[in-house]
């Protein structure tokens, strides 16, 4: 008898979850989960003493997670004790980031990746590849390929989303940064075919490559493929930087680039996901800027409704 009671309540109570889950609360939820803005770790260290406090300090901030370097095995162990954190919180680790030396000695470098794998399976997080060749090196656009598909071919066996990450040209001329801008990647993308390659939009990037007054067709051709893109203050001639990156990544209450266009295009294609507050080279910015980025971003995306 009692089990008879119990399947007759059953339709009741999938009647009751479905009508939660359709509810106007959820759906509110789920649009605030939407541009959610996450942060590169590169000025953490004053923000705490430790991984714990760091975190704590930019989870109280709003930020729902972090990138950061992963080149090494030093900055390896840093996010393991990161992962160590987060697990008692509600923060990400979004992705980790490497630069892949093609003319280097790349053995070592998938050996490299190999090991970072699943570390970043254990947060869910993305991988991303910086390509270049050093030293003036001459690197073949067969060898980007072959790299690329057998990277994204590791990582998809393991879980692990590999994410092209569009760089342009640093202060070091010697260094030919391969693949400089979101729409550079996507030959490479369709050529190789694969599931589990993407690629990012980073706003100072596209700025360097003369595209910040065209974000809306960029974001329309990677969109497919459109993976963790990042926002930065920045000034509209910051594509004529030679050294640096002074003016080209800046907090987002600096510059004279209205960086609400990204947002605007990542509106346009309907992007879902977290947003990157891009901050190298900030170390020497005001003690706060963390905080008024993030309030500045949290304005900009009110704006867009």
């Amino acid at each position: 008898m009692h089990n008879a009671n119990y399947i007759k309540r059953i339709p009741l109570i999938a009647l009751t979850l479905f009508a939660f889950a359709i509810s106007p609360l959820w759906a509110d939820d789920s649009s605030q989960a939407d541009l959610t803005l996450g942060v590169f770790n590169f000025d953490f260290p004053r923000l705490g003493a430790d991984e714990a406090s760091q975190i704590k300090a930019v989870e109280s901030i709003g930020y729902s997670g972090l990138v950061m370097n992963i080149g090494s095995k030093k900055n390896l162990g840093l996010l393991k004790r990161y992962q160590e954190v987060i697990e008692d919180v509600p923060f990400k680790a979004y992705a980790g980031f490497l630069v892949v030396d093609l003319a280097g000695n790349l053995a070592a470098q998938n050996a490299h990746i190999d090991n970072a794998i699943p570390i970043l399976k254990k947060s869910d997080a993305k991988l991303w590849v910086i390509v270049l060749a050093k030293d003036g090196k001459k690197v073949k656009r067969e060898q980007i390929v072959t790299f690329l598909r057998s990277a994204a071919e590791r990582c998809r066996v393991a879980g692990v989303e590999l994410v092209i990450y569009p760089h342009g040209p640093g202060g070091n001329p010697r260094n030919d940064i391969l693949i400089q801008t979101a729409e550079e990647a996507i030959p490479y993308v369709e050529e190789i075919g694969s599931d589990n390659l993407f690629i990012s939009l980073h706003l100072c990037h596209e700025i360097r490559g003369g595209n910040g007054d065209r974000l809306d067709e960029v974001a329309a051709r990677v969109e497919p493929w459109l993976r963790l893109p990042s926002i930065s203050g920045a000034d509209i001639d910051a594509v004529n930087e030679r050294e640096g990156w002074e003016r080209g990544i800046q907090p987002l209450v600096m510059g004279d680039y209205d960086s609400s266009q990204l947002l605007k295009a990542l509106k346009s294609v309907d992007y879902k996901g977290p947003v990157i507050l891009h901050t190298f080279g900030l170390q020497k910015a005001a003690a706060d800027h963390h905080q008024t980025s993030f309030k500045k971003y949290q304005e900009m995306v009110e704006e867009l409704d």
